[in-house]
């Protein structure tokens, strides 16, 4: 008997989709009507879902309708035109098609393998059931009526419209398998926390490059222009773009070029749908033997034991530890590479560029400013600390030194790259003695801050680009001030070398150089000392703060 709420055709079975059976229970058409009630249901459920969809629905006829008169204002024009733009559109649909639902965890689920599990179907079908399924839906019906419109640009030419017509299968298909192979391989991936949280920060650092990005393409628009039909000419041998430039090689009797094309649009469909196959296997069938192979780990403690059996060494390691593996850390480490792109690819040939040169003291600011959230990071895990009986100084010194152990590195290329690309040496003590000020008065400046002030944070396991909850005026304010402090204390290295850089002479440099030696390990083991007191007398009352960040 079927089960409840389930179309005749599906009877339940024990073991999922069978690889490789030929004629199970359930017909194509009963996933396909299935996500087709699924859709009219979702719509129907609500006032509001109807008349929003009502109001998307017009918003996209729009947007078919002014596509459909554009693409017939382009019959007008040359073939080789023709070809350009619709190769170019095409490219960038299918990619579209592949990446937007994964990078914007949208993919649709309805005919999820895995919801469709207890039934006899085998692969192929689940695969022919998806693939016909993203037609029900606004995007798959748009994207159809567009490619059968498309056919209106080709009209000048009887072949080119005959090839175009007999492509739309063919373009549909590399759409719909590439989007859902893409999306069968995403699942298996997004098991792994860490790869989710990297693309997490890849989509950071893209906005960190759009502005210089978007600055150079509109300055260069006139040569992009220029050689579009260039890059449609490229994409044309594609896998993006080859099944797109088929009607235009068939207008111009290129059949040579028109079959080789063909095979690679061809090739292209059926290495998505092998892969997709494999994919869907996989996702349901590894899981078990991915976590029988994870419990086996190596014995030992890793880096706890490589350090001394030390308070403040137990800190460092458990710190360092945090900066490999939490995305809340490694966020930082993979921003400062950004920040140093976008410096540079924003100076002035000819110009000071103080912002450039200034590179490592920045970054030696910035990193020794994140352990000021070490406390708030930790969340509730520091509850350790205070039942082992940790002495604050203890605590401090090992967070600063896990910090050093990273920022040290990043600072001194911070320092060095700018002084090799413009060759100013000269400059190099007095920037030396600024960041080895910035990075250790301000790793004194945070650690008294962390044992003094909370801030709500990304919590645990989350990703790094998550808002924090709880997050005030005041948090800024108090951050602001912090940022501030950390710009006094470097003064004394800083003001030599301002004169120094202005035309003063070389001892201004080598007084910036002592004032950053001298005073950048004093105001840290300052720091040390009196952030270690604070934490001491305040340790229940930060546990009690941050176990309110979730």
């Amino acid at each position: 008997m079927a089960a409840p709420g389930v179309s005749p055709g599906l009877a339940p079975a024990p073991h999922g989709p069978v690889p490789g059976r030929a004629g199970a229970a359930l017909p194509v058409r009963h996933l396909v009507g299935l996500k087709a009630r699924i859709l009219l249901n979702t719509l129907t459920r609500s006032t509001w879902v109807l008349v929003g969809t009502v109001v998307g629905a017009a918003y996209f006829l729009f947007l078919l309708v002014t596509s459909l008169v554009g693409l017939f204002l382009l019959g007008r024009e040359e073939l080789s035109l023709v070809r350009t733009v619709l190769v170019l559109a095409g490219s960038a649909a299918t990619l579209a098609w592949w990446l937007v639902p994964v990078l914007a965890s949208r993919a649709d689920a309805t005919l999820d393998p895995a919801r469709l599990a207890l039934f006899p179907l085998t692969v192929g079908q689940v695969q022919w059931g998806q693939a016909l399924g993203a037609l029900v839906g606004v995007p798959g019906a748009l994207t159809a009526l567009a490619l059968a419109g498309s056919v209106l640009a080709w009209r000048s030419s009887a072949a080119a419209v005959l090839t175009a017509l007999v492509c739309l299968p063919l373009a549909l298909a590399l759409l719909f398998t590439g989007s859902r192979c893409v999306t069968a391989l995403a699942i298996g991936l997004s098991r792994r926390r860490r790869l989710t949280e990297l693309l997490s920060v890849v989509a950071l650092m893209g906005l960190v490059f759009l502005g210089p990005l978007f600055a150079g393409a509109v300055s260069g628009l006139e040569l992009v222009w220029e050689r579009l039909p260039e890059y449609a000419a490229t994409l044309a041998w594609t896998p993006l773009g080859a099944v797109w430039a088929l009607p235009a090689d068939a207008a111009a009797g290129r059949w040579a070029a028109a079959a080789a094309r063909l095979g690679v649009a061809a090739l292209t469909v059926l290495a998505l749908v092998l892969l997709w196959r494999v994919a869907q296997q996989r996702a349901l069938t590894s899981t078990a033997g991915e976590r029988a192979a994870a419990a086996g780990g190596s014995d030992g403690a890793g880096l706890l034991d490589r350090l001394p059996s030390r308070p403040w060494a137990a800190v460092a390691a458990r710190c360092l530890i945090y900066w490999v593996r939490d995305p809340r850390y490694s966020a930082g480490l993979l921003v400062i590479p950004a920040i140093a792109v976008l410096l540079w690819l924003t100076r002035d040939p000819g110009g000071p560029n103080v912002l450039f040169h200034a590179l490592g003291p920045m970054v030696a600011a910035l990193m020794a400013y994140t352990i000021s959230a070490d406390v708030s990071s930790d969340n509730t895990a520091v509850h350790l600390h205070l039942l082992t009986g940790l002495r604050g100084v203890h605590d401090r010194a090992g967070r600063v030194l896990a910090l050093l152990v990273v920022a040290a590195p990043l600072a001194a290329l911070g320092l060095l790259l700018p002084l090799a690309v413009e060759g100013r040496w000269h400059l190099l003590p007095g920037l030396l003695g600024t960041t080895v000020l910035a990075l250790l008065g301000g790793c004194g400046l945070a650690s008294v801050m962390s044992a003094r002030y909370t801030y709500p944070v990304a919590p645990p396991g989350s990703s790094p680009l998550k808002t924090p909850e709880g997050f005030t005026v005041l948090n800024v304010l108090v951050q602001f001030v912090a940022l501030a402090l950390m710009l006094v204390l470097t003064l004394p290295a800083a003001v030599p070398l301002l004169v120094h850089a202005a035309g003063g002479s070389a001892g201004w440099g080598w007084a910036a150089l002592a004032a950053g030696l001298v005073l950048g390990p004093l105001l840290c083991a300052l720091g040390v000392v009196v952030g270690g007191r604070w934490y001491d007398r305040r340790a229940p009352e930060l546990l009690q703060e941050v176990a309110r960040f979730r």
